[in-house]
């Protein structure tokens, strides 16, 4: 016993060091500070102040670990909508845009929990992931859903939407990421849509997939990037992004930002960029837990007022 609370407690002191220290760098210890979230490591600092035939004094370190790892995880990763500026001085063609992004965790069938969705959320686009055997259900989506154009786009990334697109391109990147790009008409000028699966290879570092994603942006000011990063947002590899990119959640949304598994809020890693250009009005995240492990999210942007 006195040998497992050693050893939890050197856990807990390494997950400390990969949280604010080593990251995901190095990928030889990607892989731990992918696995030991601030959550996890509260988790365990609660085990270890629980810890049996322990005096009160020795427990007090545990418990103040306990304390400041809670407010360090809520002090990071709860969100609360920022102040929006400018409504009502944009042009009528920049109206309201919204996007609903999922993970299904490849359905066999009709995914009924998505068609649910969409109707409960009424987006103007909506993106999935993951989407299973689509394929053979377009025409049944099509009828339950008759206000959009369902498409199975490149391995598994399924697009429903109302507005026009044009400029479809999707490929695999090296290391099995799989993207969609596409272009979006009727909300001021065509701007483009990045969708993305990136893969989580234990082995190689997440940079090189992920900055392919956002080069497919072409370094537009009014492009969106949206996917299952398979990377929470406290990675190293999405810092040269934030300063040209904001993350909607992370923006307007409200509640803790992490999006898997099941509902437990442990990992961050499904996300929705926007450029520049836009100004996010709302974020949502919803769950379905029958249906997939990850959160769905719902987003509503609109492009900034031009300056005179």
């Amino acid at each position: 016993m006195w040998l497992l609370h050693m050893l939890g407690w050197l856990t807990l002191l390494l997950g400390l060091v990969l949280q604010t220290w080593l990251k995901d760098h190095d990928p030889h210890w990607a892989v731990f500070f992918y696995a030991m979230p601030k959550p996890c490591l509260l988790g365990l600092s609660v085990v270890l102040a629980c810890w049996p035939k322990l005096s009160r004094r020795q427990r007090v370190p545990a418990c103040l670990a306990s304390l400041g790892l809670a407010a360090w995880w809520l002090s990071t990763s709860w969100c609360r909508p920022q102040e929006v500026t400018g409504i009502g001085q944009n042009s009528p063609n920049d109206e309201p845009l919204t996007i609903l992004y999922w993970n299904l965790c490849r359905p066999k069938n009709l995914d009924q929990e998505m068609v649910d969705l969409v109707k409960e959320t009424q987006p103007d686009l909506a993106v999935f992931v993951e989407a299973g055997n689509a394929g053979a259900v377009l025409t049944q989506y099509s009828e339950l859903l008759p206000d959009y154009r369902p498409e199975l786009m490149q391995r598994g990334i399924l697009r429903l939407s109302r507005i026009k697109t044009a400029q479809d391109r999707s490929g695999v990147f090296p290391l099995m990421t799989t993207y969609a790009q596409f272009n979006l008409a009727g909300r001021g000028p065509d701007f483009p849509i990045v969708v993305a699966d990136i893969f989580p290879h234990v082995f190689h570092s997440r940079k090189l997939q992920i900055d392919s994603v956002f080069a497919q942006t072409f370094k537009r000011p009014d492009a969106i990037v949206i996917g299952d990063f398979n990377t929470p947002l406290e990675s190293v590899h999405l810092g040269q992004f934030r300063q040209s990119f904001s993350e909607a959640f992370e923006v307007a949304g409200f509640g803790l930002k992490e999006t898997w598994p099941y509902g437990l809020p442990l990992l961050s890693i499904d996300h929705i960029w926007v450029g520049p250009d836009w100004q996010v009005l709302t974020a949502e995240k919803f769950w379905r837990l029958t249906g997939s492990d990850h959160a769905a999210l719902l987003v509503t942007v609109r492009r900034k007022p031009k300056i005179p």
